[in-house]
């Protein structure tokens, strides 16, 4: 028997040839695969195991207080460390360099990090267009809610211990319609644990499913009704923020993004 080759096969990497070895298209068993389907999904990921490429994730910090800004810190696994510093309203954040995706693309994004206390912080975490300062959140009050720093469009895990909400939301707003909220359970991140994240996208509409350790919070997936327009492209981001005069030290170990691929270059 010859040896396999892509050459020989219609579509290699592609969910055709996906859906032709598992005699279907179970959605379960093909977003295990979007990795391996590169003829219709893009998927670029980040393990954070040597010095930040500046060229792909960008690190914004607040001036005052000491903030520290993300960069490899060689801990098991090798995570990107950042500190909020001791100022009150200091902030560490880690941006995608390049804004690119396309909500009409099904963009999503899952991350894994900690937070070493959460008396007094904040986090914002999602997709948006570009803002005016990436050193501050695009949630500008998650109660009402209202989204500003220049942003139009975003999607995002928000929470914010100096608001009359003190526990997360999923935030969305676009170019059309109002932003919208939707509170995930009574969820904060639990101290030193991992927390991750899937957060995904579609036209004015946003999801998100949450792990606090290996333990699913509440609902399985939470919808928010109104998100990012197609035609607005985004990029991911994560912001953390401390609320008062203790310094936050959090660690990111992972971050992967996916979206489905235009026909449209």
């Amino acid at each position: 028997m010859a040896e396999p080759s892509p050459m020989f096969l219609q579509k290699p990497f592609s969910l055709a040839h996906a859906r032709s070895m598992f005699g279907g298209s179970d959605p379960r068993k093909l977003a295990l695969l979007i990795k391996n389907m590169p003829f219709n999904y893009g998927y670029i990921e980040s393990e954070f195991g040597g010095s930040l490429v500046a060229a792909d994730w960008t690190a914004a910090v607040t001036a005052g207080g000491g903030p520290t800004a993300f960069a490899f810190s060689a801990v098991r696994g090798g995570v990107m460390q950042g500190a909020t510093g001791t100022t009150d309203d200091g902030v560490t954040a880690l941006y995608r360099t390049q804004v690119f995706l396309d909500p009409g693309d099904f963009p999503f994004m899952l991350i894994r990090w900690t937070v070493n206390t959460i008396t007094g912080f904040s986090f914002e975490v999602g997709f948006s267009d570009p803002k005016s300062d990436e050193a501050l959140p695009g949630v500008t009050d998650v109660d009402g809610p209202t989204v500003g720093n220049g942003v139009t469009d975003i999607l995002c895990v928000h929470m914010d211990t100096d608001q009359t909400l003190t526990t997360a939301s999923l935030v969305g707003d676009g170019t059309t319609g109002s932003a919208a909220k939707t509170d995930i359970g009574t969820y904060t991140p639990s101290a030193a644990v991992p927390q991750t994240m899937m957060i995904g996208v579609r036209p004015n509409l946003g999801f998100c499913a949450v792990w606090d350790g290996d333990g699913s919070v509440g609902n399985i997936i939470y919808g928010v009704s109104n998100g990012p327009d197609t035609g607005v492209l985004v990029a991911p981001y994560a912001m953390f923020r401390t609320r008062n005069t203790a310094s936050k030290t959090i660690n990111i170990d992972y971050i992967g993004f996916g979206w489905l691929r235009s026909m449209t270059l």
